[in-house]
């Protein structure tokens, strides 16, 4: 019978195999300092808090605050766990009050403190960030703890036989909030942009310019075998019914990829982009919101004003046909309205 400690060995094993993987690639130097950086996250595992020992309670061979992080991060590394060091410092709050003799509105908020920051995940959901975290708070016990030489730098938990029992998810202090939700990946989306040729996640600049936006679901059929293709691949997570806005996304990008063949001037660097409410077609790959080639790429796709029937200047959207001329009294085979404004929108 598989038991659930049997199952709890097969998890650590697995663990310990994509950690002996990862270690073959993370660098492990006895007594090198590795800092941490905003380059790292957005998401980590919080392993622990350092804080030094008071005078009182220091003996001579006890270890400092410093000293424990780099041996923790020295022993995850090992572990082929990258993981980093970083200064908490002392903070200053004020608060109203004043005794006789002095001012009372400073106290001390938070004590200054060595973290060590584990991993770098795409989000405090993401499959292996979990995995690790499950691995730190209940099986990882750093050897050089068990010397009772070093001091008592970790708070043991009543009930908690590992010493990391409280760590936890967090975001790289280091990084702007903005910048943590920008790169925080949900992971249903993630695969909805995993199987995609011409996904966003694979433009190479950091910008570019949403042209086409795409909302509703439906149940849609096609005789194109592209469109079929697209159906495979959205079928494998909503099942049979065809999201009708991610299809649309999807043959619109191909479309303007072989705008050539359409009749007309040139092909068009463009790439598609599902999340969980809507599907957006953008073009271009930018580094700087100042790109002249930005600016002349959305003039191109933004509405014109142009006089109705009675006279008045309106704005209509621009169009993409399939074929290129249609002919009066005729619809096109395919046809797609881009947005009114297109919107620079970041990479993910």
């Amino acid at each position: 019978m598989f038991s659930f400690s049997t199952l709890r060995i097969t998890v650590t094993l697995l663990l310990m195999f994509v950690c002996s993987v990862a270690s073959a690639r993370t660098e492990a130097i006895k007594g090198k300092r590795y800092t941490l950086s905003p380059q790292h996250g957005p998401w980590m595992v919080m392993a622990a808090a350092l804080r030094d020992v008071p005078e009182e309670r220091r003996t001579k061979t006890g270890m400092t605050a410093w000293e424990a992080a780099d041996q923790l991060v020295y022993e995850l590394r090992r572990q082929g766990i990258p993981a980093y060091t970083y200064l908490q410092n002392m903070e200053v709050a004020d608060v109203s009050g004043r005794t006789a003799d002095k001012d009372t509105r400073k106290y001390i908020a938070r004590h200054e403190a060595i973290a060590v920051l584990a991993g770098s995940f795409p989000s405090a959901d993401d499959e292996l960030a979990q995995r690790v975290l499950k691995y730190l708070k209940n099986d990882f016990h750093p050897e050089f703890l068990d010397n009772q030489a070093n001091g008592g730098l970790l708070a043991r938990i009543p009930g908690r036989k590992a010493p990391l029992a409280r760590a936890h998810m967090t975001t790289n202090p280091l990084m702007p909030a903005s910048e943590v939700k920008r790169r925080t990946v949900d992971p249903l989306v993630q695969k909805l942009n995993s199987g995609e040729e011409f996904s966003l996640t694979r433009n190479k600049g950091k910008y570019s310019l949403k042209i086409a936006t795409f909302r509703g679901n439906s149940i849609v059929q096609t005789e194109f075998s592209q469109s079929e293709k697209a159906a495979k691949h959205f079928e494998k997570f909503f099942g049979s019914n065809l999201d009708e806005s991610a299809n649309s996304a999807w043959e619109l990008t191909q479309a303007l990829r072989s705008a050539r063949k359409l009749g007309y001037d040139e092909d068009i660097e463009a790439y598609v982009f599902h999340d969980r409410y809507e599907s957006y077609v953008t073009v271009g790959s930018f580094d700087s919101p100042q790109d002249p080639r930005l600016i002349a790429m959305a003039r191109r796709f933004r509405a014109k004003e142009v006089p109705n029937q009675r006279g008045d200047m309106v704005m209509i959207a621009e169009a993409f046909t399939i074929p290129r001329n249609v002919r009066p009294g005729q619809q096109p085979d395919k046809y797609w309205l881009f947005d009114t404004v297109p919107t620079l929108v970041s990479v993910p």
